[in-house]
C-alpha cells in the first residue's frame, strides 16, 4: 500500500518529466538540424564572399594595369618623369594585388593557372614594353625608338592577353556566385522548416502539457492560493483543500497546514518587528485607539527614546511615548489615515550637523469585513535624494549654458574670417589681372587652387554658420502645407533638366516651426539633386506618415546611396564620403538635419531602398490642421 502511494505521490514529476525530455529532444533535434544547415549556410556563404573577393581583386589588378599604361603613354607624351608616377604606384600596388589573389586562389588550380597566365602577360609588358619606353625616353636620341614599341602592338596584344585571362576568370567566380547563392537560399529554407517543424512538434506537447497543469495542478493551486490569501488576512477559521491528494499539491497542500496551525502560534507583533528592524526608514504600526503596535529600531536612533522603550511599546498610548509636537503626523495627518485614507506628507527632523528632510506615509490596515485595525507608518529620509535632484539640475543648467556658449563662439568664428577669407580671393584676383598672360604652369595651377581652396573654406564657414544658427527661428510656429512646401523648394532648387521631385498626397499640413523644417527638407532634397550619378534620370519622392504624435517623414532618392558602414558617420560636422576634390560642398548638410530635428524632439536615421537609392526618415513633432480645429 505504501509503495502504491510513493508511486502515485510522484507520478506527477514523471509525466512531466517525460513531457519535458519530450519537448527537450525535439529541441536537440531540430537544433541538431539547424546547425548542420547552418555549417553549410556558412560554407556557402564563406565560398560567396571569396568569390566576391576575387571579382574585386581582379578589378583591381585591370586598374593597376591601366594606371601602369596610363603613366608610361604620359611620360612618352610629356617626356617628363613626373608623368610616371602612375605607372609606378600602378607596379607596386599590381605585385600586392597579384599575391592576394593567388592566396584566394589557392585551393583552385584551374582559375590560379589562368591567374599565372595573365600575370605573365603583364610581366612581359613591364618588361618588353614599360621597361623598355622609360629605358629609352632617358635619351633622347632613343625616344623615337620608345614611341615606336608603343605604336607597333605588340603592347596591346599583351594587354588583350591579360584581359582574356582575367575574363576567363571573372566569368567562372560569377558562376561560382551563382551556385553559391542557390546553395545559401536552400540552406535558408531548409533551417525554416526545421525551425518550423520542431516548433509546431513543441507547442502540440506544450498543449497537453498546459491542459494536465491546469487539470492536476492550476485548479488545485488556485484553491491554495486562496486560502493562503485568507490565511495571510489573518483569516485561520479557513479549510485547507487538496489534502488527500498523493501527489505534490496534495504535499504543498499539507505544508499549508502546517503554515496555518504554525500562523495561528505566532505572535504577529514579533514578525512585524524582525521584518521592520531590516530596513532603514522609520516603520510602525499605531492600532485605532492610538496605542502603538510597535516601533522599529530606527526610531531609537532618531527620537529621544531609548532601544528598551523601543523594544516594550506594545499597548503603550502614542501620546505618552512621543508628544504630540514631536511624532510625525500624530494630528490631522494620523486621524486621516484612521478614517480610512492614505496620508502623504513631509517633514524635518533636526541633526547634529543640519536638519533632515523626511517623507512621511499613513496607510490604513484593514480586517476582512472592512473595519479599521490600525495605521502602518513609514518615515523615510529623502535628504541625500533631494541633494542628488538639486545637484542634477545644477548640471543640466550649467550644460545648457555650456552649449549656448559653443553655439555662440562657432557662429563668431565663422563669421569673422569670412571678410579675411574675401580679401585673400579678391588678392589672387588682383594679381591674376596684374601678371594676365604671365601666369602659366604651375603658377597658374597654384593660383587656381588657392582660389578653390579659399571659396571651399568660405563654404565650410558658411555652412558652420548656418549649423550654428540652426533651430534659432524654432519658437516661430506658422502653418504649414508641405506639400506645397516641397514643390516650393523643388523650384527654388532648380534640379537639372529630367530630374523629377515629387510630393506625395500623403504630405500633411501642419502647424510648426516652419523655418527649421523648410530647411530640413531643403538640405535633404539639395544633397539627393546634388550627389545623384545620372541626374537627367533621378527622382525624388517625400512621403509622410502620421506615427503617434509625430510625423515619419521620408525623403527617398534612385541614386547611388550609402554604404550602411558610413550611415552613421554622414551625420557628423564636415564628413563627405568623396575627397573633397572630387565633391561640391562641406559635408554639413547632414550635421545640420540632425541638429534641426533633435531641436524638435525628433530623430532622423537612413534606410536603403529596395531597388537603388537611398531613404532619410525623419520624426517632427506637429499640430496638424484638422486637431488644431
Amino acid at each position: 500500500m505504501r509503495r502504491a502511494m510513493r508511486e502515485n505521490t510522484y507520478s506527477l514529476n514523471r509525466t512531466f518529466g517525460f513531457a519535458i525530455a519530450m519537448i527537450a529532444l525535439i529541441a536537440l533535434v531540430g537544433s541538431g538540424g539547424v546547425l548542420i544547415t547552418l555549417s553549410q549556410l556558412h560554407s556557402a556563404t564563406a565560398s560567396r564572399f571569396r568569390s566576391s573577393q576575387i571579382i574585386v581583386g581582379l578589378s583591381a589588378i585591370k586598374i593597376e594595369m591601366l594606371n601602369q599604361e596610363t603613366g608610361a603613354r604620359g611620360y612618352l607624351l610629356t617626356g617628363r618623369r613626373t608623368s610616371l608616377q602612375p605607372y609606378e604606384e600602378g607596379r607596386r600596388n599590381f605585385d600586392h594585388s597579384i599575391a592576394e589573389l593567388k592566396v584566394l586562389l589557392a585551393t583552385n588550380q584551374p582559375q590560379l593557372d589562368a591567374l599565372e597566365e595573365a600575370e605573365q602577360a603583364a610581366r612581359n609588358w613591364q618588361r618588353q614594353v614599360g621597361a623598355v619606353i622609360i629605358r629609352d625616353m632617358a635619351y633622347p636620341t632613343a625616344r623615337d625608338h620608345a614611341r615606336s614599341i608603343e605604336a607597333d602592338g605588340q603592347g596591346k596584344a599583351m594587354f588583350d592577353t591579360f584581359r582574356a585571362r582575367l575574363a576567363t576568370i571573372e566569368q567562372r567566380e560569377q558562376d561560382s556566385l551563382v551556385v553559391q547563392t542557390r546553395l545559401v537560399a536552400r540552406a535558408e529554407e531548409t533551417a525554416r522548416f526545421t525551425l518550423w517543424a520542431s516548433l509546431v512538434l513543441t507547442l502540440l506537447i506544450s498543449l497537453g502539457v498546459a491542459v494536465a497543469l491546469s487539470r492536476y495542478i492550476a485548479r488545485p493551486l488556485v484553491g491554495l492560493a486562496e486560502t493562503m490569501r485568507r490565511l495571510v488576512a489573518r483569516d485561520t477559521s479557513v479549510s485547507i483543500p487538496s489534502l488527500n491528494h498523493r501527489n505534490e499539491v496534495g504535499a504543498m497542500a499539507r505544508a499549508v497546514a502546517v503554515f496555518k496551525d504554525s500562523l495561528i502560534e505566532l505572535d504577529r507583533t514579533s514578525v512585524l518587528r524582525v521584518t521592520a528592524d531590516t530596513m532603514p526608514a522609520m516603520i510602525a504600526y499605531i492600532e485605532a485607539d492610538r496605542s502603538i503596535g510597535f516601533l522599529n529600531e530606527e526610531f531609537a536612533r532618531r527620537f529621544s527614546v531609548t532601544a528598551e522603550d523601543v523594544a516594550h511599546v506594545s499597548g503603550r498610548n502614542l501620546d505618552q511615548l512621543f508628544p504630540q509636537k514631536t511624532f510625525p503626523g500624530a494630528g490631522d495627518e494620523l486621524q486621516t489615515a484612521l478614517s480610512g485614507e492614505e496620508v502623504r506628507f513631509a517633514f524635518q527632523l533636526p541633526d547634529a550637523a543640519s536638519p533632515r528632510d523626511f517623507e512621511g506615509y499613513f496607510r490604513p490596515h484593514r480586517a476582512n469585513s472592512g473595519r479599521i485595525l490600525g495605521v502602518v507608518a513609514l518615515f523615510t529620509d529623502v535628504t541625500d535624494r533631494k541633494e542628488i535632484d538639486q545637484k542634477l539640475r545644477h548640471q543640466a543648467h550649467d550644460l545648457q549654458r555650456s552649449n549656448a556658449e559653443l553655439e555662440q563662439f562657432a557662429y563668431v568664428a565663422s563669421h569673422d574670417l569670412k571678410a579675411p577669407l574675401r580679401g585673400i580671393e579678391n588678392l589672387a584676383s588682383w594679381i591674376e589681372e596684374d601678371l594676365g598672360d604671365k601666369l602659366e604652369g604651375d603658377t597658374r595651377t597654384n593660383m587656381d587652387l588657392l582660389k578653390s581652396r579659399v571659396r571651399r573654406l568660405e563654404s565650410l564657414l558658411i555652412d558652420l554658420l548656418a549649423y550654428s544658427r540652426a533651430g534659432r527661428d524654432d519658437n516661430v510656429i506658422r502653418e504649414v502645407d508641405t506639400r506645397a512646401l516641397v514643390s516650393d523648394l523643388a523650384a527654388l532648387i532648380s534640379p537639372p533638366e529630367g530630374f523629377r521631385i515629387e510630393a506625395d498626397a500623403s504630405l500633411p499640413t501642419l502647424v510648426t516651426a516652419q523655418a527649421a523644417l523648410t530647411q530640413t527638407l531643403q538640405n535633404l532634397i539639395g544633397n539627393a539633386v546634388k550627389h545623384h550619378p545620372d541626374p537627367a534620370h533621378g527622382l525624388i519622392q517625400v512621403k509622410a506618415a502620421s506615427v503617434g504624435n509625430m510625423y515619419e517623414f521620408t525623403v527617398s532618392d534612385n541614386g547611388a546611396g550609402i554604404p550602411e558602414q558610413f550611415r552613421e558617420r554622414v551625420f557628423g560636422m564636415f564628413q563627405t564620403l568623396k575627397p573633397r576634390d572630387e565633391v561640391e560642398g562641406s559635408g554639413m548638410g547632414l550635421a545640420i538635419v540632425r541638429k534641426l530635428v533633435e531641436r524638435q524632439s525628433g530623430q532622423v536615421w537612413l534606410s536603403e531602398n529596395e531597388a537603388r537609392g537611398l531613404t532619410v526618415h525623419f520624426t517632427w513633432p506637429a499640430i496638424s490642421k484638422e486637431s488644431r480645429a
